[in-house]
């Protein structure tokens, strides 16, 4: 059997709190579950942790402030600006990051909101 390219655990969370928030959906996105809102993705799950967008310079005060978080990097040195990572070693830690997770669905329904304008 294939190893994972995520941790089942952490999806198992990641299920737990954001697929009963309104207008969310679960997917799947770049071969990782993932989280959607209208259809554009806000979180997944990948490697040893959960990735989520908010605007960069909300990613730069989340890495100064969480000693977990760390900016997104798709490939050696390729950031993407606007995503954030947090690992936690242990799955239920993530259900401390509920509001930054709220936060991020509310930031991409935004971007929806404002492109269909």
């Amino acid at each position: 059997m294939a190893e994972s390219n995520y941790r089942e655990d952490h999806k198992t969370v990641m299920d737990a709190l954001l697929l009963d928030m309104p207008g969310v959906k679960g997917g799947k996105a770049f071969g990782y579950p993932a989280y959607k809102i209208n259809g554009k993705i806000f979180a997944f799950v990948g490697g040893s942790g959960i990735a989520m967008k908010l605007p960069a310079d909300r990613v730069r005060e989340v890495v100064e402030s969480l000693p977990y978080a760390k900016p997104f990097e798709v490939a050696e040195g390729i950031v993407w600006k606007e995503w954030v990572s947090l690992d936690h070693e242990d799955s239920d830690s993530f259900r401390d990051d509920v509001e930054l997770l709220e936060e991020a669905a509310q930031y991409v329904a935004a971007q929806y909101a404002a492109d269909k304008s």
